[in-house]
């Protein structure tokens, strides 16, 4: 399911402006009928020429930022649900990332089908990729404690969800889309690579833990961690599943 939702969009299979109207309390099916269209929605709405990229400050709640910055949050804050955008742009800017640093040599091609827009900062960091521990810290910033238990249940699931499609992906899917990785070998040494990446970047310890210097907000750390102890849980149960 990775990738292929945007690579029909950008081909001009599925219509752009048809957004789905689904039980928002199904984060996976959201992920699966309305991101791709939502996601496009806010990397499109920049009048720049470059469209590759959506900066964490136009993913944060109140900030007013002028010029490009500011045609992306207005087209954020006009979905239905900004936080479960901001989890499954977490998990496709992730496994983008990962790729990118542990399969460097097939980033190129799982570029071309999946497309994603770089996940990026300010200034100087505008053009280079930062943490996407950082959008799960703004996630924070849209739940308040009364949907702290269902926005907990709609990121257990897509951590599910996405602790298995990595792999499936990857062994099952990304051959016949690129035309590589065509050996068990190359496929058992690839998805070991890719799950250590992913075990690397989630550890607490390098996870971000503050939002500056985007944004003045302060995130929920202790809903922050509680999320994404559940995941790497799930990727490293995934991992030694791999080594075995």
């Amino acid at each position: 399911m990775l990738s292929s939702r945007l690579a029909d969009l950008r081909s001009g299979y599925l219509p752009t402006d048809v957004i789905k109207i689904i039980d928002m309390k199904d984060s996976v099916k959201y992920y699966k009928e309305n991101f791709g269209y939502e996601l496009l929605a806010v990397q499109n709405a920049t009048t720049a020429t470059i469209k590759d990229r959506i900066s964490i400050v136009s993913l944060l709640p109140a900030e007013q930022y002028p010029g490009l910055f500011d045609e992306n949050a207005r087209a954020f804050r006009s979905l239905p649900s900004q936080r479960l955008f901001l989890f499954s742009y977490f998990f496709t800017s992730l496994i983008d990332q990962a790729i990118h640093s542990a399969l460097r040599e097939e980033h190129a091609y799982f570029d071309r089908i999946a497309q994603y827009p770089n996940f990026v900062g300010i200034l100087a960091t505008y053009h280079h990729d930062i943490h996407p521990g950082l959008v799960i810290l703004a996630a924070t910033l849209y739940t308040n404690k009364e949907e702290q238990s269902m926005a907990t249940n709609q990121f257990c699931a897509l951590a599910d969800f996405f602790a298995e499609d990595y792999g499936d992906f990857l062994v099952n899917k990304y051959p016949s889309l690129s035309g590589r990785l065509q050996t068990e070998q190359m496929r058992k040494i690839a998805v070991r690579k890719l799950y250590t990446e992913l075990s690397n970047a989630l550890a607490l310890i390098f996870l971000p833990r503050s939002l500056r210097p985007y944004s003045s907000f302060s995130p929920d750390i202790k809903l922050y961690e509680k999320w994404m102890s559940y995941f790497i849980k799930k990727i490293n149960k995934k991992l030694n599943d791999y080594e075995k």
